[in-house]
């Protein structure tokens, strides 16, 4: 599948998602009913296909639509169970053949849909999902689920009379496999797809965004190209070998996809998943492989479930570089922090001192800013320290390191600044600041200093502790001197 064929998968999501329900529920049921025409021609038992793709398109319409998925997808499992009975002639009569069918579709919709409804559960009771945890309950819920419908499944057939008795008891586990891989392989696209209508999905998927994306195409399918090359040659090398162990080396194509993943965008990963796990269960039904059909299909659900995986790690080192900014940012003027300014001041005056070059600092804050909160409200006064932080950044070097340390307090540190200089910069500064105004203040903004040079070996914060000593001296001879402006 090509760059353009992905391209008109989502012209005609996007086109569709602007018609009507009528239209979208017409979509789902005929892509649910291809899916299952295609999981039967790679039958290697009766009710035992390969990988089942419908699977992993229930669980997704459930996950995604909720109930409203269910007047497609039940009519959808009763006409399988009519088309079962025409392909395999069983001779069924009509009553045992509805019954049947209503047993099929309820088990197989009540098995997904109590899975996606506990999935979207967990996860919202989370306040912040992150994408691994996203990830670790799908695959936990997604298997179950599996399991359940596999169960159940084979239950509604043997109880409709519909399975060979000598066949039921085994049947479960190649069903369960089946429905696995088609839920580990196909979930993720048809989530990525059907968020096209259902934007809201992405809010739970824990910084997961499964939004188009256009750049980097030809890179993209030589990636493709490549996956699917080897995908063929070790399904070869297996047809052609006379033991069974060239079968395992499939499970050492995780490393294509894994790097897939891990350079791809969440859509196009889930879209390599699908292509290698739609490859493998097609090639081993033209080669003839079915005798090890158990290998391959654990190997699909094996290597769907790492790249799953994966596909949590880009959106978890974006969140960490994220925290990171926090810690050693502050939100509001994005300044550093007073530990992250104090721990980079320490290794500046560590810098400085081995060169025998001076270090001055900065301690201000803004005269009466209580007032400016009471009266004017707090929003006023955040955008008084915005643009405080912008003037500073305008006066001063990129050299010069700012810092909130709480409130309307901030430090500069000078590294090669003597202290005479550091005073020019402090007025500087401060004639600067003077054009800060809110809006129905009777007068402008001001500022006061405390300025000191740090002392050869001086900690930080003794030399912090004198600047700000220095700053409550200043501000109490203006507060002595200059009356309260509203």
């Amino acid at each position: 599948m090509t760059a353009n064929d992905f391209g008109r998968l989502r012209q005609w999501a996007q086109w569709g998602a602007q018609r009507s329900v009528a239209y979208r529920y017409l979509v789902l049921a005929v892509a649910w009913l291809a899916l299952w025409r295609v999981a039967g021609l790679m039958q290697y038992a009766p009710h035992a296909s390969l990988w089942f793709p419908s699977a992993g398109l229930t669980f997704a319409a459930l996950l995604v639509m909720g109930w409203r998925a269910l007047p497609v997808l039940v009519p959808c499992a009763m006409a399988a169970t009519l088309w079962i009975d025409r392909l395999y002639l069983t001779g069924t009569p009509p009553g045992y053949l509805l019954g049947a069918g209503a047993l099929f579709a309820g088990a197989h919709c009540l098995a997904y849909g109590t899975g996606a409804l506990l999935l979207r559960r967990l996860i919202r009771r989370r306040a912040t999902p992150t994408a691994p945890a996203v990830v670790m309950a799908f695959l936990a819920i997604g298997s179950l689920a599996a399991l359940a419908a596999a169960l159940l499944g084979v239950r509604a057939l043997a109880l409709a009379e519909m399975l060979d008795p000598a066949a039921t008891p085994g049947l479960w586990l190649p069903w369960w496999i089946g429905d696995m891989a088609g839920v580990l392989v196909f979930t993720p696209l048809f989530i990525g797809l059907l968020s096209l209508r259902y934007p809201s999905i992405e809010a739970w998927l824990g910084g997961l965004s499964f939004q188009p994306q256009t750049r980097g195409r030809g890179a993209y399918v030589g990636k493709l190209a490549l996956s699917v090359t080897l995908v063929l040659g070790v399904l070869l090398l297996s047809a052609r070998s006379d033991g069974h162990e060239a079968a395992f080396a499939l499970f050492f194509l995780i490393l294509p996809q894994m790097w897939i993943v891990h350079t791809e965008s969440p859509l196009r990963s889930a879209a390599s998943i699908a292509l290698f796990g739609t490859t493998v269960a097609v090639m081993v039904a033209v080669l003839g492989l079915i005798g090890q059909a158990l290998v391959y299909q654990f190997a699909i659900c094996v290597i769907a479930a790492s790249a799953c995986f994966g596909l949590g790690v880009p959106a978890l080192i974006a969140q960490n570089r994220q925290l990171g900014e926090l810690a050693l940012s502050d939100g509001l003027t994005g300044v550093a922090t007073k530990a992250y300014f104090f721990e980079c001041a320490t290794r500046e005056l560590v810098d400085a001192h081995g060169q025998a070059l001076p270090v001055s600092l900065i301690v201000l804050d803004i005269d009466e800013f209580k007032q400016v909160n009471d009266h004017f409200g707090h929003a006023a006064g955040d955008q008084v320290l915005v643009g405080l932080v912008r003037t500073l950044r305008m006066q001063l070097r990129q050299s010069d390191l700012v810092g909130r340390f709480g409130g309307d307090e901030f430090m500069v540190l000078l590294p090669g600044l003597t202290l005479d200089r550091a005073q020019a910069t402090a007025t500087r500064l401060a004639q600067a600041l003077a054009g800060l105004t809110v809006a129905g203040m009777s007068r402008p903004l001001s500022a006061s200093f405390g300025v000191v040079g740090v002392g050869d070996g001086e900690p930080i914060m003794e030399a912090f502790d004198r600047a700000d000593a220095q700053l409550l001296a200043a501000k109490r001879e203006r507060h002595a001197g200059t009356p309260a402006a509203a």
